[in-house]
């Protein structure tokens, strides 16, 4: 069950923004990855990749997971907002539901339904959001001289 996300936050996270996904390898190094996703009405995230990336191990190994995401828009001191995402992930296999979510996801982001990568078989990432910092009016915590989150 993710957290209640800031109306804000939750503008970020439905318009089409890519976002960096960071997940942790069994040598404990973190594992970067470059995702779309989207975001039920629930507040759960939802990355599509086919199940052999390494992403998708790392969830299954370790399901404490980051979405690191920039908005376009300055604040009045002059950084960019951003989101920061903490959850815990579950990994989907049902792979038609999957191939769907790819399609809808290319509608997202390049406006056209359908999204062939090369690939038959995929899988659904679900994060449960446990908490969102960043800079922005989501962040409620302390924050340093320049505005950034501690």
């Amino acid at each position: 069950m993710s957290i209640p996300i800031h109306p804000e936050a939750r503008k970020i996270l439905e318009s089409p923004v890519n976002a960096h996904f960071v997940t942790t390898r069994s040598n404990g190094r973190p594992h970067v990855s470059f995702v779309w996703f989207d975001l039920t009405p629930e507040g759960t995230i939802t990355i599509g990749t086919p199940p052999w990336r390494v992403k998708t191990k790392n969830v299954l190994r370790n399901p404490y997971v980051v979405l690191s995401i920039m908005d376009d828009i300055k604040a009045a001191n002059g950084l960019h907002r951003h989101l920061l995402v903490e959850g815990n992930a579950t990994v989907d296999h049902d792979p038609v539901k999957a191939k769907r979510f790819m399609d809808d996801l290319a509608l997202k982001y390049t406006g056209t339904w359908g999204l062939d990568l090369g690939e038959d078989d995929f899988c659904t990432i679900n994060i449960d959001v446990t908490r969102i910092t960043g800079h922005g009016p989501w962040h409620t915590g302390r924050t340093t001289s320049y505005g950034t989150p501690v």
